[in-house]
């Protein structure tokens, strides 16, 4: 386990420098973080030193990938087993995509918006999968 957290702050680490040396005008996540830890070099500060802003950056980019692999794993089988118990929606879903997309199931998310069903399942699928967090924790 030792190994692993030293291997994915390693790798954060190195994006960190590259991001640094080249300049990079997107206003993406990786820059407001890295943003916020420039602005708080002062000595005074709750981040005094290179090390800990650092640190500061690795954690944050951790947190939020590793938080929002997990939230989109547990939805996506939430939505699958809701699908398995309920063959009617699966069936209508199907059609509409094979509609849509064709036999050859090339999908892009422009085609999305044409998809009806599809929208309304993972609406539906968003709000009960909110609900049963707070049901069964």
């Amino acid at each position: 386990m030792w190994r692993l957290e030293k291997e994915i702050s390693s790798r954060i680490s190195k994006l960190i420098k590259q991001r640094q040396i080249v300049a990079h005008d997107e206003l993406d996540l990786l820059q407001m973080i890295l943003d916020s830890a420039k602005k708080c070099e002062s000595g005074d500060s709750f981040l005094p030193n290179s090390t800990l802003r650092e640190r500061f950056v690795i954690d944050n980019c951790k947190n939020i990938f590793f938080a929002g692999y997990e939230t989109t794993a547990i939805t996506t089988s939430w939505c699958l087993m809701l699908l398995a118990t309920h063959p009617d929606w699966q069936d209508r879903a199907r059609a509409e995509v094979l509609k849509i997309c064709g036999n050859d199931g090339i999908m892009d998310a422009s085609l999305l918006k044409s998809m009806k069903t599809v929208c309304s399942y993972t609406i539906y699928v968003l709000k009960s999968h909110v609900s049963m967090h707070y049901v069964l924790t």
